[in-house]
């Protein structure tokens, strides 16, 4: 009993201590925070006050000055973007506790709300420039923490305010300059204002060996000189105290770095302007001892500072005097003197242009001076306003950028031995990482020579990416394989072949070109095991074509077995999904005798792979036929350009007429080429080979401005004029501007619509289960129709994509291919086709021409089925422009 009481007892100091401890938990947390006072402001974003950017950080003054002072009142501070009205609002429904106002007067006049706030608000001004604040009448807390906050900020920072607008200047906001009218008269009477500057201080001011200014007066005198629409020509000079007493004379108009010193000035006969840079000075020194305790100091003769600050600071027992600051550099250094003061922007130059190497300086400003410009009192005292109005105008970021990149320019022109001077453990590791580098070369070179040159060689001869060697391999070692099988050659049973899977550029894009590669090697290997006939073989170094010597196997032709390697070979497997692969290959029959020119075989080889591209043939074969093709296609390529220029393409014009009135309704332009080189040449030619090349692009735009000038010349002359149309290569549709150009064309000629009908064929647009392709097409016939083209639908029904054109392409004009016409004149169920295609173009309000009509058979065929309109040479051959005219005069009524 008294053990169970025991433990009773246990069990309820256990609880109590729990319960204690958890108490202790809560209420630690609370008595350890300090709950700080949230303020509701209200704000309209203003430029420079209070603005927040894309991060959701707010920057400007008066944005500062808030929370200047939420940090001294303990609070932080939410804001609240509103109109006025709704920032007035929310304050007086109490949803904010105070408004943000920005102070955007320029005048510096007191703002009306300030003078005057609306019932229920106080006003508490900030500064002027940068607002003030409104509280309610009803939060009486508030408004007197903010008071008393102020009073404290502006009694341990009187110049925070100041800081806060100058760093908040804005040039842009300063506006232009402003000029009275006789200012401007004194500019324009003063196009050049010739000043002096002091010589030998770079970076700050000096004269280069041509005796132009440079430094930074000189670019500040330049920015001065530019926003007054002026030129400051500054005089070269090599003498300070020459030009000072230039300027006491009245023989210059200004000093550019005239020490701001009013006492300096009137000592001069001078008048200066406002401050605009500020030069600090610091002490120079040697390394080899300590400053003594009674130095000799150097000073240049004639400078202000040296006279203001340097001679009231030591006895004159202790100053020497020099002409230049340079002289004062090089007594401190040869120990004539033992300190001297320069300027801090221009002592580094000093010591390293100079090679003063046993001077330093701790670089601790000893004194400052500001910089003005002097005028002599000779000069109209406008000189000075002008001035100063510009100084004020000058925005101090410009001057620092000016200061930054005069010093790094003269940093750039240090000396060898500056260089080093300056960065000493920089050239002692150079030095020494390059001793070890010809140390560990010499060592290593003999071992390395070897492999070096064994590296040479496989990176010049082989293919990493597909481990095969390359073309540059086979032909330097075709010779000796050819040699090996001296027997086979003999007996006409060698060639080469060349060989390449269609479309390869897609299928490395389709499947990724490492994939799409190790699937084409092991693709090889299976041909090689299958056709011991294969015997060396070589990767092109875009590893897109393969070169392989053949042996003619028994019972074979070239032809035969190359067929054979293309069936074998047409099967790849691609991350184990098979695949069909088609080939271009090109055949060389290798010579039974003579030398061996493996680079002109190579070549042989390639130009028939090349034919057997621009074809689309599986297969052909290089002889003296093809070599003259070949020949000829480039003689052509060459000419093409000139030709063009030199309007060698003619344009001929096919009438297309109405078969039931026999009158001409439109025409069709064709091309043909009067070459000098090559005689006259019909499209069939060289079409083909534009297509290839792209120049067709070219060739259409000349055809289509010809036609267009044409139309437009009959339309002057008051004479009548029938629908042209003009052919135009697929190539355009990916070309890019196309609708700009023809946009261009259009607006340039201004012929009515419907004047030129442009025939497009199916194939020009390809692709229609993609919707991106559907767009593209749509929106480009779409915009052709809207600049005044008709469009015609050429060659249907030769293709594959006719009913998804006519489904996708809102087009004029069916032009119906000649091959439906003559199957419809030899079956009777290709005749129901043609009937079915007239009355499906005539349902979707399209024009619909057959071509090809030769025979007045043809014409009744088609006028039975409702096909009105034809193009043949029953009823006109093409002919040339000039001869179009009296055509259309004759068979513009019925014949």
């Amino acid at each position: 009993m008294q053990s169970s009481r025991s433990f009773a007892t246990r069990c309820r100091r256990l609880l109590a201590a729990l319960f204690t401890f958890g108490l202790l938990l809560t209420l630690l947390p609370a008595a350890s925070a300090y709950e700080r006072q949230t303020l509701r402001v209200g704000y309209t974003e203003s430029a420079s006050h209070l603005t927040r950017d894309a991060h959701n950080h707010y920057h400007g003054m008066l944005y500062e000055s808030i929370e200047t002072l939420a940090t001294h009142i303990g609070a932080n501070v939410i804001y609240i973007p509103g109109t006025a009205s709704e920032n007035r609002t929310r304050l007086q429904s109490g949803a904010i506790d105070i408004i943000a106002q920005s102070d955007n007067l320029r005048n510096y006049a007191m703002p009306d709300d300030i003078i005057s706030p609306p019932a229920g608000i106080r006003t508490i001004p900030l500064a002027r420039g940068i607002g003030w604040l409104e509280i309610s009448t009803r939060n009486q807390a508030l408004a007197q923490a903010v008071d008393d906050s102020l009073d404290q900020l502006r009694s341990i920072a009187p110049l925070y305010t100041l800081r806060l607008l100058e760093k908040y200047r804005d040039a842009g906001e300063q506006g232009a300059l402003s000029l009275t009218p006789a200012e401007k008269r004194y500019l324009a009477e003063h196009p050049v204002i010739y000043a002096m500057a002091s010589p030998g201080q770079p970076p700050y001011t000096y004269f280069l060996g041509d005796g132009t200014h440079a430094g930074v007066i000189s670019d500040i005198m330049a920015l001065i000189a530019s926003d007054l629409g002026i030129r400051i020509e500054v005089l070269p000079n090599s003498d300070h105290a020459r030009m000072m007493q230039q300027l006491t004379d009245g023989d210059i108009t200004m000093v550019a770095d005239f020490y701001s010193d009013y006492n300096w000035a009137h000592q001069h006969n001078a008048d200066i302007t406002l401050p605009y840079l500020t030069i600090n000075y610091v002490a120079v020194l040697r390394k080899d001892q300590e400053l003594p305790s009674t130095p000799i100091v150097a000073c240049p003769r004639g400078h202000f500072y040296a006279h203001k600050y340097i001679e009231s600071m030591y006895p004159p027992e202790q100053l020497r005097y020099y002409d230049t600051v340079q002289e004062c550099m090089f007594a401190v250094n040869s120990g004539q003197a033992d300190i001297t003061f320069a300027k801090s922007i221009t002592v580094q130059a000093d010591i390293h242009l100079g090679n003063y190497y046993n001077l330093y300086t701790n670089s601790n400003v000893v004194f400052s001076h500001d910089v003005s410009i002097a005028v002599s009192q000779k000069a109209d005292p406008i000189l000075i306003r002008i001035l100063n109005k510009e100084i004020t105008h000058i925005d101090p970021h410009q001057t620092s950028s000016i200061i930054n990149r005069q010093v790094y320019t003269i940093q750039g022109r240090d000396t060898l031995p500056a260089l080093i001077y300056r960065n000493p453990i920089g050239t002692l590791v150079c030095c020494s990482t390059l001793l070890l580098a010809i140390i560990i070369v010499l060592l290593l070179i003999m071992q390395l020579n070897k492999r070096h040159n064994e590296a040479l060689y496989r990176e010049a001869h082989y293919i990493k990416e597909v481990n095969m060697y390359n073309l540059r391999w086979f032909v330097n070692n075709l010779p000796a394989n050819i040699d090996r099988y001296r027997e086979e050659r003999e007996h006409g049973k060698l060639f080469l072949l060349v060989l390449s899977a269609q479309h390869i550029a897609f299928l490395r894009e389709l499947y990724t070109r490492k994939t799409f590669n190790q699937a084409l090697l092991g693709l090889i290997q299976q041909a090689r095991a299958q056709n011991d006939w294969l015997l060396t073989h070589a990767m092109s170094l875009d590893t897109v074509s393969l070169a392989v010597l053949c042996r003619l196997p028994a019972g074979f032709t070239m032809e035969q077995s190359a067929a054979k390697l293309a069936q074998d070979a047409s099967t790849c497997s691609v991350n184990g999904t098979p695949m069909i692969i088609r080939y271009h290959i090109g055949l060389c029959a290798i010579p039974t005798t003579g030398p061996i020119n493996a680079a002109a075989l190579l070549d042989n080889a390639m130009l028939a792979y090349a034919e057997s591209v621009s074809h689309d043939k599986e297969i052909s074969t290089y002889n003296t036929s093809l070599r003259e093709r070949l020949l000829y296609r480039k003689q052509m390529e060459d000419l093409m350009g000139k030709a063009l220029k030199n309007g060698e393409f003619q344009v001929y014009l096919q009438p297309k007429y109405d078969i039931e009135t026999q009158t001409i309704v439109a025409a069709e332009a064709l091309v043909r080429w009067q070459s000098p080189e090559l005689g006259f040449l019909m499209p069939a030619k060289f079409m083909h080979l534009f297509e290839h090349n792209g120049f067709a692009v070219q060739l259409d735009y000349y055809m289509l401005e010809t036609v267009c000038q044409y139309q437009q010349e009959r339309l002057a002359r008051g004479e009548a004029i029938v629908p042209i149309a003009v052919n135009q290569s697929g190539l355009h549709i990916t070309e890019e501007n196309y609708l700009a150009h023809m946009q261009d064309i259009a607006d340039k000629y201004q012929l009515p619509n419907g004047s030129i009908e442009l025939e497009l064929t199916e194939t020009a647009f390809i692709d229609y289960s993609a919707n991106d392709a559907r767009y593209d097409a749509a929106t480009i016939v779409a915009q052709l129709r809207h600049m005044g083209f008709c469009l015609s639908m050429d060659d249907f029904c030769t293709g594959y994509s006719s009913i998804a054109m006519l489904q996708n392409l809102p087009m004029d004009v069916m032009k119906i291919d000649r091959t439906m016409l003559l199957a419809a004149e030899k079956s009777p169920r290709s005749l129901t086709i043609l009937r079915h295609i007239v009355e499906l173009g005539k349902s979707l309000n399209m024009k619909v021409l057959t071509e090809g009509i030769e025979t007045r058979q043809q014409e009744k065929l088609l006028l039975a089925i409702g096909c009105r309109f034809g193009q043949g040479f029953l009823f006109a051959r093409p002919m040339p422009l000039a001869n179009f005219a009296a055509f259309l005069e004759k068979h513009s009524i019925k014949s």
